[in-house]
């Protein structure tokens, strides 16, 4: 498969990614639809060290056949247990209400499977299916849905919104497990305590960083809500879905270099994966440079429509956008992180940078709400980048004059790059 054809999909992907958070500011109710966009974005908090481990770790011990070979419903079942605890500890000891972690225990279970069926159709040379199943379908169910609502009169609650969110990922991840294994994926290995060990030994610097990465797709709109300002979140979230194009776009790249770059760290190929990085590099900064001014364009334009409020969106746009530029330049080398053994850093960045956007958020009362938190958003991304490029660089670095070492067997890929 063509690496344009992947890039193209994805960005495509990403175009319609935006609908949902359209369609809801234009339809629906500013209120419900913030509180249940939170409510969700409690489960895409809970789930980040699942996502985490399972695009760079699980990846990579599926590539590599000499690392452990981990099952996919271990993973699972040993998430959702520790989840269910910690529900059990929240309800009693804090007294959240069943209805609020019920839906969040849904999108958990729903984002869980999608994010470990994504990587296992990436590790099958499947990125184009993966990009349609994870990326096409559930912002395209999620607007019919809303639209649906909305031409009935229905008037979702928050409930029903969050609820809808996790039913739109819930099903193409069902229909990927179907397609990938088809009825013997119904089929459960019994699970010893080793392999618990194991699976604590194989992924705990994951799971911890991912506990930390997740707050750069969750903690914006949990802090919207908490500074008073959930009706702000529609908006807010269709900013950032136009400045997370660029996002969408290195997302792509990160499925087709990925498991070349692991498979060059593996064999130590100084000389591949200083040129993975570099061309990754290289598209990344190419396409913001194409695609940030006529997003900023597009911005200005839904506010003078009325699609949205012009002078939040303004005020939102600018830092988003830089923060956005900012992650086309890091992209490249965290992607490396995990090819080089150095997972450890997205730890220390991770807390570094969310540390970085709890500080910021104090600059409520002079920015205002929104601008605060988009503003926090940069701050915890510049924080982050620039520690993750630093270390990768200097991993390299000490490699410059090094080439390809006697190469270990590697499950290869067939994605082309031209």
């Amino acid at each position: 498969m063509k690496l344009s054809w992947l890039l193209l999909a994805r960005l495509l992907a990403g175009g319609v990614g935006f609908l949902p958070p359209l369609v809801a500011a234009s339809l629906l109710d500013g209120l419900q639809y913030g509180l249940g966009a939170s409510s969700f974005a409690v489960g895409m908090l809970v789930i980040g060290p699942v996502a985490q481990y399972a695009k760079q770790g699980y990846l990579r011990s599926i590539l590599l056949p000499d690392r452990p070979d981990i099952s996919a419903w271990h993973i699972l079942f040993v998430f959702l247990a520790l989840v269910i605890a910690g529900m059990v500890v929240s309800h009693v000891a804090l007294g959240v209400p069943l209805m609020a972690l019920a839906a969040i225990f849904v999108a958990v279970c729903s984002l869980a499977i999608v994010r470990i069926e994504e990587v296992r159709q990436v590790a099958l040379d499947r990125q184009l299916l993966a990009v349609c199943l994870f990326y096409v379908v559930p912002p395209v169910m999620l607007t019919v849905l809303f639209a649906a609502s909305w031409f009935f009169a229905l008037r979702p609650d928050w409930v029903a919104i969050s609820l809808a969110m996790s039913m739109a990922y819930l099903v193409p991840s069902l229909l990927s497990i179907v397609l990938r294994r088809g009825l013997a994926a119904l089929s459960v290995q019994p699970m010893r305590m080793e392999h618990v060990r194991l699976l604590w030994t194989e992924s705990r610097t994951f799971l911890v960083s991912g506990i930390v990465m997740s707050a750069t797709e969750s903690l914006p709109t949990l802090a919207l809500t908490a500074l008073g300002v959930p009706q702000a979140v529609a908006t807010f979230e269709l900013v950032r879905k136009l400045s997370s194009a660029v996002s969408v776009f290195l997302h792509g790249l990160s499925i087709a270099f990925a498991p070349r770059l692991i498979k060059a760290a593996a064999e130590q190929d100084w000389t591949a994966v200083r040129g993975t990085i570099w061309r990754n590099t290289q598209l990344s900064i190419a396409f913001a440079a194409v695609y940030l001014p006529l997003a900023v364009a597009a911005v200005l334009v839904l506010g003078r429509l009325g699609w949205i409020h012009a002078s939040v969106s303004f005020d939102l746009a600018l830092p988003l956008f830089a923060s956005a530029f900012v992650t086309c330049v890091a992209a490249p080398f965290g992607m490396a992180v995990a090819a080089l053994n150095s997972e450890k850093w997205w730890v220390i960045g991770g807390f570094l940078g969310v540390a970085s956007f709890a500080a910021t958020l104090a600059f409520a009362p002079l920015l205002g709400a929104a601008q605060a938190v988009a503003v926090a958003v940069l701050i915890q991304n510049l924080v982050l980048s620039l520690t993750i490029s630093l270390v990768v660089s200097r991993l390299v670095f000490l490699h410059r004059g090094e080439g390809a070492s006697p190469k270990r067997e590697v499950r290869g890929l067939s994605l082309e790059a031209e």
